[in-house]
């Protein structure tokens, strides 16, 4: 149930970042929302479930970018793992490491993204801009507390729908049938 919802909500963002916000005014910016909820799941969601939505999530993204196919399935993934991995040492799942994490974690995602483009495919012209850079990263820093609140929100409403279907069953009177 979890995987669909967020599999909907995915598809809903990707949609929405790529057909609303990209005709607002350059200056106004262009959010990534798929990324923080890549970051979402990253901090909140268990291993196997969060490296299927990840890879789901690349997998669109490379279809709506039409860069190197699997180029964001991998950026998605390793950006998961080293997630996971930080988390098991540092606590980062605190709505005061949320801004910094978002904006770290988009800088390192999109200097790897340019740094493959230039060493694998020279020929495609990439345009790296300090201020749009920076733009995004304020953007999702000022946007990740809202939106983790709202996610989180979304996945202990599931969780708990999820627990109220199987417990639900009414209980005989005879104590000895459950």
């Amino acid at each position: 149930m979890l995987i669909t919802v967020f599999i909907i909500l995915g598809a809903f963002l990707l949609i929405v970042q790529t057909t609303i916000f990209v005709r607002t005014p350059q200056w106004l910016g262009n959010p990534d929302l798929l990324f923080l909820l890549v970051l979402f799941m990253a901090t909140k969601i268990d291993n196997y479930r969060g490296i299927i939505l990840t890879m789901i999530f690349g997998l669109m993204m490379d279809t709506f970018s039409g860069f190197v196919p699997g180029l964001f399935p991998a950026v998605y993934l390793g950006l998961f793992v080293i997630i996971k991995y930080i988390s098991r040492h540092v606590i980062i799942d605190e709505p005061t490491h949320q801004p910094p994490l978002a904006a770290v974690c988009y800088l390192t995602s999109s200097g790897a993204i340019y740094l493959y483009m230039t060493v694998f495919n020279p020929s495609a012209e990439i345009f790296w801009s300090w201020r749009d850079l920076l733009l995004q990263m304020c953007i999702l820093a000022i946007i990740s507390l809202p939106s983790f609140h709202l996610l989180d929100c979304l996945v202990s409403k599931i969780n708990t729908n999820k627990n109220r279907m199987f417990s639900s069953r009414r209980k005989s009177g005879n104590r000895f049938i459950s």
